[in-house]
């Protein structure tokens, strides 16, 4: 079942920078990091199918893609719904209901903070929001790294996102430093 799952989530993420396999095989390695205890199968279906569809709404996207694949490889309709429900919840501004639910918002959050956030981010500001300058790409990283901080849920969340931010801001302050230079003057 698993392999099926994830040869799906690769097939459907090929060739993607910010949204892809690399980015859903990260969530699902940090997620497991966040609890001792939860549903594995429930976890591994959630984190590698949250992003499948780039179609906004992508979570409603990915989430109905999503139920179709695991009525495919044999999830139960419970199993279904809860996965459903995880992928619907992952963005930042959802609000997840249970701990795997949880787990995935969470390490999805994360995947958008340090080093590996900057970059997501910044190809993200391009493709997701049209960002025309190197500005625009600055603007967004510092306002996710903010939101970021208030909407991560679990404790040990919170404690991996502190090096991430902290070097974000680090590196953030470089690219405003670089970024200030005066105009040319056309003397």
């Amino acid at each position: 079942m698993k392999h099926k799952i994830l040869q799906y989530a690769k097939d459907m993420t090929a060739g993607r920078l910010a949204r892809g396999f690399d980015h859903c095989n990260r969530v699902y390695h940090t997620a497991k990091q966040l609890e001792d205890e939860y549903d594995d199968e429930l976890l591994y279906a959630a984190t590698y199918l949250h992003d499948i569809i780039l179609a906004e709404p992508h979570q409603l996207q990915s989430a109905e893609k999503a139920e179709a694949v695991l009525h495919e490889v044999g999830f139960t309709p419970g199993k279904i719904e809860l996965v459903k429900e995880a992928i619907l919840s992952h963005i930042p501004e959802g609000e997840p209901s249970f701990k795997e639910a949880m787990m995935l918002h969470d390490a999805d959050i994360l995947d958008s903070l340090g080093m590996v956030g900057i970059t997501r981010l910044a190809v993200g500001a391009f493709f997701w929001k049209g960002a025309k300058s190197l500005s625009g790409v600055l603007d967004l990283i510092n306002e996710y790294k903010d939101r970021a901080k208030s909407r991560l849920l679990l404790p040990r969340s919170r404690k991996l996102a502190e090096e991430k931010i902290e070097f974000m801001e680090r590196a953030l302050k470089q690219l405003e430093k670089e970024l200030a230079l005066p105009e040319s003057d056309e003397g």
